[in-house]
């Protein structure tokens, strides 16, 4: 035998080795994972933490060196974060198709292979799935301009339940991603949580007539800093409602002292909440 061959059949042994130690750590993994679902069970606490999830995947990125693929290193630990959160409870992810497969394909590169989906045909009709409980989390587009707006139903109360924005998919671009250049959000009935680097949305109501212009030096004045802005109108007994939904940067809590003062400062708005808070996707190129 060469020593060629001999050094080679020595490294796949190396290799051999580090894949049972992988191995043994996913079980230990696995077995926490039992331990924490025993523990929820008797302290009622939620299985799914979009939140936690994203600064583990920080913390891994920050972290790793070498020619490894960050593509590949966020691929293999939402696998493993998936199917350990399904492993907690009975989970399914409602997911919005429309005519386009790309948000079937966002959900599955995000949530993994082991993930039980929905599909729906409207983004209405994921909401009222996490809404009434037939589905742990959504999969909805990112609002547009020209379309039927669906997200005035974020935020509203039913039997307890409260549909808002915890993510913003994929979380990392790039790297052969099934879903391409497109974009969703994830939603589920969870109070958002501070990251650290995060965007949030809100939704703005007004009894009168508002420049878009206006709206955005109030917010600003008020200690937030819009990103985007859409707009939809109702007439009612010949009065014109307005309700605008705001992304804005930074992380804005459900009781976020802002919100309060923005509408003492202000009274054309009778209505402004929080409807969801997203952990920031990773740079590609950080």
């Amino acid at each position: 035998m060469s020593a060629e061959t001999n050094n080679l059949n020595e490294l796949r042994d190396e290799i051999d080795i580090i894949d049972e130690s992988l191995h043994d750590l996913i079980m230990r993994r696995a077995h926490v994972v039992t331990r924490i679902k025993e523990a929820k069970q008797n302290s009622g606490g939620a299985i799914f933490w979009p939140g936690r999830e994203a600064e583990v995947l920080r913390r891994l990125i920050k972290r790793h060196h070498g020619n490894f693929p960050h593509g590949a290193i966020v691929r293999v630990w939402r696998e493993l974060i998936s199917t350990f959160v399904s492993m907690q409870g009975d989970f399914k992810v409602a997911v919005w198709v429309g005519e386009d497969p790309k948000y079937w394909d966002i959900a599955r590169d995000h949530f993994g292979s082991q993930m039980l989906f929905t599909s729906h045909a409207t983004p209405c009709s994921v909401l009222q799935a996490v809404a009434d409980g037939a589905a742990s989390a959504g999969i909805v587009p990112l609002p547009q301009v020209d379309e039927d707006p669906w997200w005035p139903l974020l935020g509203c109360e039913n039997d307890g339940r409260q549909v808002r924005i915890c993510g913003r998919l994929p979380f990392l671009k790039g790297g052969g991603m099934r879903g391409g250049q497109g974009e969703a959000l994830l939603v589920a009935d969870l109070a958002p949580v501070e990251t650290g680097e995060d965007g949030s949305y809100l939704i703005v109501e007004s009894c009168n007539p508002i420049s878009r212009s206006r709206l955005t030096e109030l917010l600003t004045s008020g200690g937030f800093s819009p990103i985007t802005l859409i707009s939809m109108s109702n007439t009612i007994n010949m009065a014109t409602r307005e309700t605008f939904l705001i992304e804005v940067e930074g992380f804005v809590g459900v009781k976020d002292r802002r919100l309060g003062k923005f509408l003492d400062d202000n009274t054309e708005f009778d209505i402004v909440r929080a409807v969801g808070a997203y952990p920031k996707p990773l740079d590609p190129e950080s």
